[in-house]
C-alpha cells in the first residue's frame, strides 16, 4: 500500500470535511445577520407605529383648538349681527359644526389606530422573518456537519477500497 496515496486520501477527506463545516457555518452567519436586520426592522416598525399614533393625537388636539376658535368666531359673528346664539339659525349652525368636528376627530383617531396597527403588523412580520432566518441558520450548520460526516465516511470507504485493492 502506497503511503503517499493514503496520506493524500486522508488529507483530501479532512479538507472536504473541514470545508463542509466552514461552508455551513458561513451560511449560518449570513442567516443570523439577516435575522438581526429583521429584528432591527421590527423595532423600527414598532417605534414608527407609536410615533404615528402620538403625532396624530397631537394633530387631533390642534384640530380641537382650531375648531374652538372657529366656533367662538362664528358665535361672535352671530352676536355682532344681533342674533341670539341659542336661537334657530345660530344654534343649528353650531350643532352642525360640532357634529362635523366630532366626525372629523373620530376619523382622524380611526386612521391613527389603523396606521399604528399596520406598522405593528409589519413588526410582527419582521420578527417572524427573523425567526425563520434563525431556523435556516441552524439548518445550515447541521447540513455542514452532515456533509462533513458524509466526506469522512466516503474517505473511510475509499481507504478501505485502497487497502483491499493493495492486498488483493
Amino acid at each position: 500500500m502506497d503511503p503517499i496515496k493514503i496520506a493524500l486520501s486522508v488529507a483530501s477527506t479532512a479538507a472536504s470535511a473541514a470545508s463542509a463545516v466552514a461552508q455551513g457555518n458561513a451560511q449560518a452567519r449570513a442567516f443570523e445577520w439577516n435575522a438581526q436586520v429583521n429584528d432591527r426592522n421590527a423595532q423600527a416598525a414598532d417605534a414608527a407605529g407609536e410615533q404615528l399614533y402620538h403625532t396624530e393625537k397631537v394633530k387631533i388636539e390642534k384640530f380641537r383648538d382650531e375648531f374652538e376658535k372657529l366656533n367662538a368666531s362664528t358665535s361672535q359673528g352671530f352676536r355682532y349681527n344681533g342674533w341670539m346664539a341659542d336661537g334657530d339659525t345660530p344654534l343649528l349652525v353650531a350643532l352642525a359644526n360640532a357634529s362635523e368636528a366630532d366626525e372629523e376627530i373620530q376619523t382622524m383617531d380611526y386612521n391613527a389606530r389603523v396606521g399604528q396597527a399596520e406598522l405593528e403588523e409589519e413588526g410582527v412580520q419582521q420578527r417572524m422573518e427573523a425567526d425563520l432566518k434563525r431556523m435556516y441558520a441552524d439548518n445550515a450548520r447541521k447540513a455542514g456537519m452532515f456533509k462533513a460526516g458524509q466526506s469522512l465516511l466516503s474517505g473511510g470507504s475509499d481507504m478501505y477500497m485502497i487497502s483491499n485493492y493493495a492486498m488483493g
